[in-house]
């Protein structure tokens, strides 16, 4: 059973194929058109940085979850700064007369840097076992029940929760120190 790579004429019957889903996924969860473009772009860019270690059994999937988790990431990302600012500033008061310019720009430097370090994870994992990749993103991202994804995988409920703790392992075993320097910070 070998993985059938993609190669640059695959991509772009791919992309001509599903660039419309991928956005409408990414529009669906995100709920602004411009956002979804970027979203759109993005997980183009990242599938073509990665051509010859997709599957392209599997490349239609990835695609519309990875789109779909940056989506729903943007969205969080807006309703976190939406309740920061009423708790710390009241509803009706006016935020950016309360944050100096300064605050406002290391507040933004710390998501970037929060942001540059998740999507480092995910390349890295992705890069290091597919199916531990898409174990993480379909369970804890998706969230979908594991017995389901355990069945989309087409492996046993304990295979899933191995693949699952091992993804866990690997990534707190190399990652968390920069975590928590983020943090510190």
């Amino acid at each position: 059973m070998g993985i059938k790579a993609i190669d640059k004429a695959a991509f772009d019957v791919i992309y001509k194929e599903h660039a419309d889903s991928v956005y409408q996924t990414a529009l669906r969860y995100s709920g602004n058109h411009h956002v979804s473009e970027e979203i759109m772009q993005t997980v183009f860019m990242k599938l073509y940085m990665n051509l010859g270690e997709v599957n392209e059994n599997a490349v239609v999937s990835w695609m519309l979850t990875t789109a779909k988790h940056i989506a729903i990431n943007y969205k969080r990302g807006l309703e976190r700064e939406v309740l920061k600012e009423e708790l710390l500033y009241g509803k009706d008061e006016e935020f950016a007369s309360n944050v100096s310019p300064e605050d406002d720009f290391i507040k933004k430097l710390y998501e970037e840097e929060y942001r540059e370090l998740a999507e480092n994870i995910f390349a890295d994992l992705y890069h290091l076992n597919t199916r531990w990749y898409d174990a993480v993103t379909t369970t804890y991202f998706l969230e979908k029940p594991q017995k389901e994804v355990a069945d989309i995988m087409g492996v046993k409920l304990e295979v899933l929760h191995s693949m699952l703790y091992r993804a866990k392992k690997w990534i707190k075993k190399n990652y968390e120190e920069q975590f928590y320097h983020l943090r510190e910070e």
